[in-house]
């Protein structure tokens, strides 16, 4: 079986980028190679992800030093990438892959040495792209530095390899007119509901209320401040909406409302949860909620928590700015919104309360149907098989690269 080495930061339990890879390599390994993941090592050892039947981690050594020391090579690492780049030809010699995936890695420096050692080796050199941040969208010098680093990848570096994985239609775009040998592979679940399992909350049903969730965190990309707000409108002489907040902390939520106990207007906050339990709280839910702006990272990426959402039968409600929004159809598996206003969102908000529980029903049976066609391996099969074994595309196999 030929293998393949993943390498990025993709071993911190429940956050996206691990659920990702996990699903990545489960896919990867159905198609016929063994996956291996390299990821930077926790701080504790209690941390690290077990593997699983299609993904086995190896750990780069760690940082050397503690606190402010471990955390300036980290950062010096980000651009030099001494360390990570002898950890992962340490790793090549270790597993002997047929594949390298550079998975979101943030050194120019790193990419380049590995591009050219995997020239030199005849190993199949493939750039996994899931992002595109604005510079301007961070604060901290050392994290803007990043990001512009990222910005310069996918501008004029990420070519130089030229085997693209895009996850979204506005990255497969962008690499198209590159001139890369690119794929559009969106986040890949395996975990549905079944249709037969489908149901509404009784309580809320019986109390004529819709259940919103939130799943994630509020910085840089997710806006939850306009929502928040609407939902205190709507719900200020009677709770008409129930909103459960997972991820950000009950102190930021009662910031953003400008309110001490969000509870009395039907918002629930739980703070961090572990991936299972958040999505116990997601599969009761009527609808979940991506705002976003409309800005280049919105576009570039697919939510992962729309993802798996809709995957458990829940549409959502998002902004129309032409990312994961696209795979809504407005009123039919999901709601979108013209815009971040409170006065817009609101008006959706009377709209979803206003309507008849089986009408919200059948939305969540049809979230679910979207899901398995779009976010299902079945369809992908075939053209991620060809793309991996550097094999040619024929017409058809370009067309179901861009579904």
């Amino acid at each position: 079986m030929k293998k393949i080495l993943y390498v990025g930061q993709i071993a911190i339990e429940g956050s996206a980028s691990c659920t990702h890879v996990r699903n990545r390599a489960r896919f990867f390994n159905n198609i016929g190679y063994e996956v291996y993941g390299l990821s930077e090592c926790p701080k504790n050892e209690c941390d690290k992800v077990e593997d699983t039947d299609f993904l086995k981690y190896i750990y780069m050594k760690p940082f050397h030093g503690k606190g402010k020391v471990r955390g300036a090579g980290w950062i010096a690492d980000q651009f030099l990438g001494i360390h990570t780049y002898n950890e992962i030809i340490r790793a090549l010699k270790f597993i002997s892959p047929d594949i390298i995936i550079l998975y979101e890695l943030n050194s120019i420096v790193v990419e380049e040495r590995i591009r050219a050692y995997c020239e030199r080796h005849n190993i199949r050199l493939i750039i996994e792209v899931t992002e595109w941040m604005e510079v301007e969208n961070r604060k901290e010098i050392a994290t803007r530095g990043i990001v512009w680093q990222k910005d310069i990848q996918k501008r004029y570096i990420d070519k130089r390899c030229g085997n693209i994985i895009a996850i979204s239609e506005f990255l497969y775009e962008h690499y198209r007119n590159q001139g890369c040998n690119v794929i559009r592979l969106p986040p890949l679940v395996y975990d549905f509901a079944d249709k037969d399992q489908v149901f509404r909350d009784r309580d809320a049903v019986k109390l004529r209320q819709v259940k919103l969730v939130f799943a994630g965190t509020t910085d840089f990309k997710d806006y939850l401040e306009p929502m928040l707000k609407a939902i205190r409108k709507i719900n200020n002489n009677e709770i008409k909406i129930i909103f459960d907040v997972v991820g950000p902390s009950p102190d930021a939520i009662e910031s953003m409302l400008e309110c001490s106990s969000p509870t009395q207007y039907g918002i629930n906050c739980y703070g961090h949860l572990s991936h299972e339990n958040t999505l116990s709280i997601v599969r009761k839910a009527d609808f979940s909620v991506l705002m976003r702006e409309n800005k280049r990272y919105a576009k570039a990426g697919v939510s992962t928590k729309f993802v798996e959402a809709m995957s458990l039968a829940v549409p959502s409600i998002c902004t129309a700015v032409g990312g994961t929004d696209a795979f809504v159809t407005d009123g039919v598996d999901g709601v979108l919104i013209k815009d971040n206003s409170v006065h817009e969102v609101l008006d959706k908000l009377v709209q979803i309360t206003n309507m008849d529980s089986s009408k919200i029903l059948q939305m969540k049976l049809n979230a679910l149907k979207t899901a398995k066609q779009v976010f299902s391996e079945g369809q992908y099969y075939n053209v991620a098989k060809c793309f991996l074994e550097g094999e040619g595309f024929d017409s058809q196999n370009k067309e179901e690269a861009k579904l």
